[in-house]
Parts: C-alpha cells; structure tokens; sequence
C-alpha cells in the first residue's frame, strides 16, 4: 500500500496513488461532530451537513451543484459518526480540479440562508421521526445515552425537535468556523491523477485560505458506565431489537485489540459463524444477529445486536446469552480461530479495492490517531495472532461483564 503524507498551506494531506484504477477520490475530513457539541447544541452539527450542501458562493443553488457533478460521473455524499464528518467527490481523473472546486465552494462559502435553513428543519425533523419509527436506529440512540449517560459522546446526533427549531444562520456559521479550520481537517487524495505538482496547487489554491486554528476542542471521555447491567424503554414495536455489550480493548493496546476482533468474529463473521448458526438458523430466532468490536481513542467496545419476535423475547435472550457465556468459559476452537482469521484479512483487503474506501480508510486512521496502519500492518498483525492470544480475552464476554438494552 502506497501512501505520502504532506503539509500544503498548513493543511495536512494524504496522497494514495491506485494506477490500476480508474477513479479519484477527494475527501475532506474533520474533527467537527456531536462529541463536540454542548447540550444547547444538540443537532446543530448533523444540521450543518445538511446545509452545506445547498446555497453557496460559485453555485448558486442545488440544482446548480448537481448538475455540476452529474456532467463529470460524479459519486458524492457526507458520512458522519460521533467524531468525524467526511464530504467526498469520486470522479474521473480529468475532473479532479472540478471536483476540487465544488468541495471548497461547499466547505468555506455555504451560505446558510435563513429560508433554507427554515425549509430544511424540517426535513432534519422527519429523519428524527423516521429513526424514532425505526427500532433499530431508535435503540442505538437509546443504548448511547444509557450506556454513555447524559453527555456529549452519550446524546444521539439528531435530538429534540426543540433544539431543531432554535438555531440560526449565524449559530451555524460559528459552529463551523470554530471547527473547520486547518489544524483541524485533513485532506485526502486516492486513486489515479495525471499531475502531482498540479494537484498540490489546486489544494493550495482551493483550501489555502481556510482559519488556522480552531476554537472548540473535545471534551474529556467521563468514562462512566451503567451502573445496572440491564435495561429498556417501553414502545410498541412488532418486533423487539436488544444490544448487548461489553467492554473491549484500546485502539493503543495493538495486539489485544486485533485479538478481540478474532473473539468477536468467531461469534459473528459472516453465516457460518456461531450466532447465526447456532441461533438464526438452527433455532430460527431472529431475522438477523451481529457481533463486532470497535476501538476508538477515548472508548471500546464489544456489542451484539439482534431483532426478534417479541412475544419470545425472554426465552431468545436466554439462547444467545448461553452462546455468549459457552465462549466466555470456553474458548474459541482451533478451527473456529483460522477461519475467522482468514474472514477478517479478506475482508479488510476487499474493503479498500476502490478510491472512497482507500480515502476512508486511511484518512478515518490519521485523523482520529495520528498514525495510520496500513493493510499490510493489519495482516501482519493478524498473522501473528495465536489460538492462546484469543482465548484469553475471552473471559471478557463473560456475562457480569455484559450489557443488556432492548425494546419492551
């Protein structure tokens, strides 16, 4: 894997050159999500995404913006977790300055127009009833600020119909300002280009006169946990959604961590795996169960999630807890750890085939950790694991450690 990292106008950039194929990818990625936001705040960060791709400066409305990208085959979007907000435009290499062009207009000359924002209130308004009216995403909100509490890492990105309504253009102008900022961002350049001198003047030219500095930073991690092992909220759904979870292993702590994803892979890797085996298809639970472990700075965490019929809830969660507890005590097989080795190794190769997920992949890595492993560290580290390395993790899933959130 082939990647540089350079300093152009006081922006940090990755370049990742992919000559075999036929895309570029240029990804703008910040520091800038509800983790930052003050309970007063609460929305204003998933309202800017939505705002900033309406009204700017060199495109005058979202017609123009589309058909703009439309002309040179462009994929486009934003993506957004508790940390980070990405806004990408993949196209051919020949339109890479366009391209450049209509993520700057985006970024630093968003209008914000009163109106606008008005109008798309409302919209942001029925995501929040659409997630409400989703067991699955409504649990997630649930499960964070229960699991979390009362806080910014804890509060869903879309929360309260209130809050919705209170801001304004100028709220949303400070909040960006505060966090887009240089020191704050990266930029990210994957795929195939004709021209690396020009490529470094097109960033210069389009982000040099962003502000430096940023005026907001992240709050401490509390670090506190339920102190009850488990809990629910009571609304009528056909079907029941439960998360289950435990904690994990630091994204520091390299060794372990690639451990505990084998740990968490042999419950559910793919529909050979112990869960959906041993609980979907043998007992016909649920339409679907998943396990992962997922390592940040601050947290860690295994989590298990399942949707299934209601009106069995209590024997289904008895079932898969027995499943948790029969690893926790026993272990995983010699069997079970090669094939879930090979899984994840594949997997992770398959995952960055094309130029949005190579961006993803290393920019998410060097904007949350200031480092960057890449895939052949990762398959080396997976290499290196042992039977033994797994097995003694799996202690951690042992159920007085687990979590347990559903839907009464």
């Amino acid at each position: 894997m082939k990647y540089s990292i350079e300093n152009i106008a006081w922006i940090d950039c990755i370049f990742a050159p992919m000559n075999d194929i036929h895309s570029v990818t240029i990804q703008i990625m910040c520091k800038a999500w509800s983790t930052y936001e003050t309970i007063e705040q609460s929305w204003i960060a998933h309202c800017l995404e939505h705002m900033f791709f309406k009204w700017w400066e060199r495109y005058k409305n979202q017609k123009e913006v589309s058909e703009t990208l439309d002309s040179i085959w462009a994929d486009y979007n934003a993506s957004t977790w508790s940390d980070i907000v990405e806004y990408f435009v993949k196209c051919a290499p020949e339109f890479v300055e366009k391209a450049m062009d209509v993520l700057a207009d985006m970024l630093m000359n968003a209008k914000f127009d009163k109106k606008e924002l008005e109008k798309e209130k409302w919209v942001i308004i029925q995501e929040m009833k659409m997630r409400d009216d989703n067991p699955r995403l409504l649990l997630s909100n649930k499960w964070k600020s229960w699991y979390f509490w009362e806080n910014s890492f804890g509060r869903p990105t879309i929360w309260n119909e209130e809050t919705v309504n209170s801001f304004t253009s100028s709220d949303l102008r400070n909040y960006k300002d505060s966090l887009y900022t240089k020191d704050n961002l990266i930029i990210v350049v994957a795929g195939k280009w004709a021209d690396n001198e020009k490529l470094r003047d097109l960033i210069e030219k389009y982000f040099g006169w962003m502000k430096d500095k940023k005026s907001v930073d992240q709050p401490d991690f509390p670090n506190l946990f339920p102190k009850e092992h488990e809990s629910f909220f009571k609304k009528w759904t056909e079907q029941n959604h439960l998360i289950i979870s435990a904690n994990g292993i630091l994204w520091t702590d390299v060794e372990r961590r690639y451990a505990a994803k084998v740990l968490a892979g042999v419950l559910w890797w793919n529909m050979s795996s112990r869960l959906f085996q041993n609980i979907r298809t043998k007992e016909w639970l649920c339409y679907y169960i998943w396990a992962y472990h997922g390592a940040c700075p601050y947290n860690w965490i295994f989590m298990i999630r399942a949707w299934m019929d209601k009106n069995r809830f209590e024997f289904w969660l008895k079932r898969i807890r027995e499943e948790i507890e029969n690893l926790a005590k026993n272990g995983v097989t010699q069997e079970e750890f090669e094939k879930a080795i090979w899984y994840l190794q594949w997997q992770l190769q398959m995952w960055i085939e094309t130029s949005d997920e190579m961006a993803s992949f290393l920019g998410e890595q060097y904007l949350m950790y200031n480092e960057i492993e890449t895939l052949e560290d990762s398959l080396k580290a997976y290499k290196k694991l042992t039977l033994d390395d797994v097995n003694q993790l799996s202690s951690m899933l042992s159920l007085d450690n687990c979590y347990t959130y559903h839907i009464e």
